[in-house]
């Protein structure tokens, strides 16, 4: 293992697909079971704190990854390397309980929970996290050519992994999604992706009176109407005051049913969107 270790690596990536046993040929699909059979029909000691090795089976199939430990499908090592997270327990994230398959990968998993800003010392553009600094240092500064990443199923490269995306869907129609590991939810992009965790999943401000966490500061908003029982969305028409203002859209609708759309400033309902933003734009324009 330290012959092929890295320094100040701890983790191995090894391709378990054509897995067997150099000493009889016995074929394997799993690293531990592997393991087993050279201690119990060889006699192999091996060290009780762990093999330290990620498995992955690197064989595709139409140019795409299969996870060896359930059937999901990856169009690149980049998304197959994400994804074994989901299967591991190795470190635990006390925040919001994922699991990771090593305290490295948990470290990065936390500065999604934090506000910290990093700065690119070379040019001042502040990132969210040290991942996104070090892929600009890489991208933008570094005098050392990124190596490019190859089409499975032609001979185009590229740099950016989104540009690699794009072309497969482009070039070879093949629909490329990213899953939220945490509700199952589907986006085009892994941009989108990212904004859906931040947005539903990262609870980072809390209600001072009943400790409820949120993740956006307009949805704790929304709640302290609750504790507060302010009402200040008043019908322009009647005089029925709600607390919300979906609920005064809602009741728009009593006066006319063919309001789809109500002005939040003077709350006038319109039946169309080209009406609503006319209305809109001609009124209040900011």
């Amino acid at each position: 293992m330290r012959t092929h270790l890295k320094k100040g690596k701890r983790t191995l990536k090894v391709d378990i697909s054509e897995l067997k046993c150099r000493l009889c040929n016995v074929p394997f699909s799993d690293l531990n079971d592997i393991r087993i059979h050279l201690t119990d029909e060889h006699g192999k000691v091996f060290s009780t704190s762990g093999n330290g090795m990620i498995a992955y089976s690197l064989k595709t199939k139409d140019g795409m990854f299969s996870c060896h430990l359930c059937t999901d499908k990856f169009n690149s090592f980049f998304l197959l390397n994400k994804h074994i997270n989901v299967h591991y327990n190795n470190a635990i994230c006390e925040l919001c309980g994922k699991g990771f398959v090593s305290h490295k990968r948990l470290l990065l998993h936390r500065e999604i929970h934090g506000n910290d800003q990093y700065p690119c010392e070379k040019c001042k553009v502040t990132f969210s996290s040290v991942t996104k600094l070090k892929y600009h240092r890489e991208k933008v500064h570094s005098p050392k050519k990124v190596k490019p990443s190859k089409c499975q199923h032609c001979s185009e490269r590229f740099v950016h992994h989104y540009e690699k995306v794009r072309h497969l869907s482009e070039a070879h129609g093949m629909k490329i999604e990213f899953k939220c590991e945490s509700c199952g939810a589907n986006y085009k992009s892994q941009k989108s992706l990212a904004f859906h965790r931040i947005k539903y999943h990262t609870l980072s401000i809390s209600c001072e009176i009943c400790k409820k966490p949120f993740s956006e500061r307009n949805h704790l908003n929304r709640h302290m109407a609750m504790h507060t029982e302010e009402r200040n969305f008043a019908c322009s028409l009647c005089t029925k005051t709600y607390r919300y203002e979906k609920s005064l859209k809602d009741h728009m609708r009593v006066h006319n049913p063919n309001w789809k759309f109500a002005c939040s400033e003077c709350w006038i309902g319109f039946s169309g969107k080209i009406k609503y933003r006319k209305h809109m734009a001609e009124l209040h324009a900011k």
